[in-house]
């Protein structure tokens, strides 16, 4: 006799492949969730990561920004030692300086040449005084472009002095100026300037 098989087949097949499609898409559907899973933890690490390297810069530069406050008090505090110096210097140059102009005035000035009047302003030196001619009074300012104390000499006024006159000798009023030349330190130091 022929075997017939009345089952519905048809139904369990499709049963069997829903469930078979349940599992597969549960499976994928677990692997996906996984795979996000996974994902996100190695994304969370690395800004976890990054993080932790911004926090370390922030510190360092933190660090950084109170060494150059400091370096800058540093250099403030340089700069203002090296101006205490240069000022004690130039004290310490112009504490020898009225000697050194009154020694090589007294050195320089020919006779019949009187100084009467000397002022000083910075470095420059205003000279009045009289002279017995025009020629000492000339003498007077090629001594002084010799001088290693002055320089640049410059005659401002020279007049006939008929009120002032002693005796039988007249005088010429004469004005100059000249330049007080610094001495170099290394020169002073050497000649015992530096007491």
């Amino acid at each position: 006799m022929a075997h017939v098989n009345l089952l519905p087949w048809r139904e369990i097949a499709r049963q069997r492949a829903k469930q078979r499609f349940g599992v597969q898409a549960f499976i994928a559907l677990l692997v996906a969730a996984l795979l996000v899973f996974i994902s996100y933890k190695i994304i969370q690490d690395y800004q976890q990561q990054q993080r932790a390297r911004n926090q370390f810069l922030s510190s360092q530069i933190t660090i950084l920004d109170a060494q150059i406050a400091e370096i800058q008090e540093i250099n403030k505090k340089k700069d203002d030692i090296v101006n205490r110096m240069n000022l004690i210097q130039s004290l310490h140059q112009d504490r020898n300086t009225a000697i050194r102009v009154i020694n090589e005035l007294s050195e320089k000035v020919p006779d019949g040449v009187h100084i009467l009047q000397i002022e000083k302003r910075g470095n420059q030196l205003s000279l009045r005084g009289r002279s017995v001619s025009n020629n000492r009074v000339s003498e007077f300012l090629r001594a002084m472009t010799e001088s290693d104390t002055f320089s640049n000499p410059v005659l401002r006024e020279i007049s006939s002095d008929a009120g002032e006159t002693e005796g039988p000798t007249r005088y010429n009023a004469f004005s100059l100026s000249v330049s007080i030349r610094t001495p170099n330190v290394a020169a002073v130091q050497a000649n015992g300037g530096a007491s």
